[in-house]
């Protein structure tokens, strides 16, 4: 995708958890490309490199940092290095995600907790330590990656319990520190084709096309879909946005595609 940028993102710093892989590498790319400065966390040090050794070879000022978002040390400590290397942190997405698509009869408390801790405590923790820097210069950009599960039942319910909690995390932010000229944000993605979705597909090969009736776009997303989105919030396009939920699931939300024809006797 050939992606469309506001020229001030240029020399900003942008932080991505989870930006080794997938939706997160495809943001890297995307703040590359709007010659960002860039910094990733990823707890997978062969993602990690792949994805720093990669953008660099194509240019990019990009660091990458290897933390535990489990472990509330290595992401104070990180967000202190980061700060100390890059100077400020302008724009921080809260990207990184774990599912678990056990239903809740079936969910262990260890997985429950793991969910909780890396969808809602890691990005509490990673704003609560970029706020006083922010607060400082008057500025900061904050995105957490929703999803659509939070905001209708389609499974993963530890999921989407801690991603619900993530939305209203969102509205806390915006509306205590909006006053200080910080932005907080929640994107709200439908299904997004990548490879976290590989166990899925063993199961179902046919997993993306049987979805798509229920997208009125025909289609399901893309992660440049996302990280387009995520450059809009990061940039000055959007001064005025905050506390909101910024759907981008092709139509899903605006209601059941395949149910319509049905209620209307046209199917």
């Amino acid at each position: 995708m050939t992606y469309q940028f506001a020229a001030e993102l240029a020399g900003r710093t942008i932080v991505i958890t989870g930006g080794g892989r997938s939706i997160g590498r495809e943001m890297a790319t995307a703040a590359a490309a709007a010659k960002m400065k860039i910094a990733i966390l990823e707890i997978n040090k062969a993602n990690l490199d792949e994805t720093v050794n990669s953008l660099r070879a194509n240019g990019a000022d990009i660091t990458g940092y290897q933390v535990d978002l489990q472990v509330e040390d290595q992401i104070i400590n990180t967000i202190k290095e980061i700060e100390r290397d890059f100077g400020k942190i302008e724009v921080f997405v809260n990207n990184a995600a774990f599912h678990d698509s056990a239903d809740l009869i079936a969910s262990s408390l260890e997985m429950w907790n793991k969910t909780l801790d890396i969808n809602i405590t890691a990005p509490f923790i990673c704003i609560r330590a970029i706020l006083p820097g922010m607060i400082e210069r008057k500025f900061g950009a904050i995105i957490n990656i929703g999803t659509v599960n939070s905001k209708m039942m389609i499974g993963s319910d530890s999921y989407t319990a801690s991603k619900a909690a993530l939305h209203a995390l969102t509205r806390t932010v915006a509306v205590r520190y909006g006053g200080h000229g910080i932005r907080c944000n929640t994107i709200v993605p439908g299904t997004i084709a990548t490879e976290v979705w590989q166990e899925r597909i063993d199961r179902n090969p046919s997993v993306f096309e049987n979805l798509k009736s229920w997208y009125p776009m025909g289609r399901v997303g893309k992660p440049s879909d996302i990280a387009a989105a995520v450059l809009y919030l990061a940039s000055d396009q959007a001064p005025w946005m905050t506390g909101t939920e910024f759907v981008v699931d092709g139509g899903l939300l605006a209601g059941f595609a395949p149910m319509y024809p049905v209620v209307e006797g046209t199917d």
